[in-house]
């Protein structure tokens, strides 16, 4: 399957959108309005699993869905631990290791499923 080069950027575009709201998430002191009604840890898993599939949309086409499934889960676990890294440099937020746990579990959920549940791309037969 070919992507146009409409869809690919689109995805480019998603990602760098998501990852944004991420960081200003992860490192935002206080965002009024932000907190959801769910406990942190599951947030932190569904937000990393969205995060791991967009990277998977954008790696699978280039790499086949092998290599695709472990660079996303990879991106994303060390996006989350940049990102609970910088929650250091700010007084009002605190580092949890939880937090990195939950984004590593909910980023390899994500990973696998979409491995087992895509089919193999043209791309597969090359890595």
């Amino acid at each position: 399957m070919v992507r146009s080069s409409r869809v690919r950027r689109i995805v480019i575009f998603a990602n760098l959108v998501y990852a944004a709201a991420l960081l200003l998430l992860g490192v935002a002191p206080d965002l009024p309005g932000a907190a959801l009604d769910i406990p942190d840890f599951v947030a932190h898993g569904i937000a990393y699993a969205a995060h791991t599939a967009l990277m998977f949309a954008l790696l699978r086409p280039l790499v086949g869905r092998g290599k695709a499934a472990v660079l996303a889960f990879a991106g994303a676990v060390l996006y989350g631990g940049l990102v609970e890294a910088l929650q250091f440099l700010q007084p009002a937020r605190t580092v949890e290791i939880r937090d990195v746990l939950a984004n590593s579990v909910g980023a390899g959920l994500a990973s696998m499923t979409l491995f087992f549940v895509t089919g193999p791309s043209a791309t597969d037969g090359r890595g």
